[in-house]
């Protein structure tokens, strides 16, 4: 009977060293696997609308009544509004611009 015993576990330790093997290779790959599919979740692009430069051909630009900047796309129609004081802030730019264009004109 001893002898016996003896074979089995001598069967078994390579048997078990090989199914711990893929066992582990299993769990590396199913980690991986995850890994890589948390990565592409996380490099979904959101689109920024402030991330485009727009050339004056490509939009309009109006004020509303409570000095909101609206930048409107002539294509597609959308639009962005913006705050009152990045409408004010944006207007003093371009107002110290023509000024600075006819000053510079004069001279």
């Amino acid at each position: 009977m001893n002898i016996e015993r003896e074979k089995v576990m001598n069967l078994l330790k390579p048997t078990m060293n090989v199914i711990i093997l893929v066992a582990v290779g299993t769990a590396m790959f199913s980690l991986g696997s995850a890994y890589q599919n948390h990565k592409a979740k996380e490099q979904v692009k959101v689109e920024n609308p402030y991330a485009h430069a727009y050339s004056p051909e490509e939009i309009s630009i109006a004020v509303n009544e409570s000095n909101e900047l609206i930048m409107i796309e002539r294509a597609t129609g959308e639009y962005i509004v913006y705050s009152d004081e990045i409408g004010q802030t944006i207007f003093g730019m371009y107002a110290n611009r023509i000024h600075q264009e006819a000053t510079n004109a004069s001279k």
